[in-house]
């Protein structure tokens, strides 16, 4: 398992999909920072939290990291050496995730030091409470939280949907109509949707949902998707 691991990180390494995901994150981190800090007017302590946090978008583009990962070797035809190699595909589907999320808390890591290396300043002259050393281990475990199962559950759709395309765009829909969809037809259940468990988990201030359920929220749409691609994986040929 060790060696399956260390074979999807090298892949990770010599390719430029994990250095093309973790600049556009820190991008984002920047972009968040700059928008809710200088244009945001955060006073109260959920403002100053959101202003730092890693959620929303930074989720969405780590759940497409890990899409892109799991279908890319149905997409350029390497999926036959892979299984010869390790022909437990479950096996291997499940170093894949391990992999993803470990490379995806590294670019967390490097979210939160960019995040906090602007925003702590911007903070310090807004007006209001200022963060608590706990606000600020929370904000960073919680995007490094947020970030792992991100990728994992990216991993475990595009198992389960095999075409890199579809599971791109399949998750856009998700997140940019269908929950808005539910937040209209059913506003009590939008707590419990994926952007809404990784934006409290990230730090942002979401409705009712504690830190704790919203990692449960995150945890249970995680464990689904890769239960459902492990499952689609098993049967699936190899060509």
């Amino acid at each position: 398992m060790i060696a399956l691991i260390r074979g999807e990180a090298i892949k990770l390494r010599s390719t430029r999909t994990a250095l093309g995901f973790a600049l556009a994150g820190v991008l984002l981190t920047l972009l968040t920072v700059l928008v809710q800090g200088v244009g945001g007017d955060p006073t109260s302590l959920e403002d100053k939290r959101s202003t730092l946090s890693i959620g929303g978008s930074i989720f969405v583009v780590l759940v497409i990291f890990g899409i892109v990962g799991a279908t890319g070797e149905y997409r350029h035809r390497t999926v036959a050496p892979a299984v010869l190699i390790a022909p437990d595909r479950l096996r291997l589907l499940a170093a894949r995730t391990l992999a993803y999320a470990v490379t995806a808390a590294g670019v967390a890591v490097l979210m939160v030091i960019v995040g906090f290396a602007l925003g702590i300043p911007l903070l310090s002259e807004a007006d209001g409470p200022s963060l608590a050393m706990s606000d600020y281990l929370t904000v960073a475990g919680g995007g490094m939280l947020v970030c792992a199962l991100g990728a994992a559950m990216g991993v475990g759709f595009g198992a389960l949907v095999g075409n890199q395309v579809a599971g791109v765009v399949s998750a856009l829909v998700y997140f940019f109509i269908l929950e808005s969809l539910v937040a209209v037809a059913k506003e009590e259940l939008s707590k419990f949707t994926i952007s809404a468990g990784s934006a409290r988990l990230g730090g942002f201030d979401v409705g009712e949902l504690s830190f704790l359920g919203a990692l449960g929220v995150l945890a249970a749409w995680t464990a689904l998707f890769l239960g459902l691609g492990m499952w689609r994986e098993r049967g699936r040929e190899v060509a």
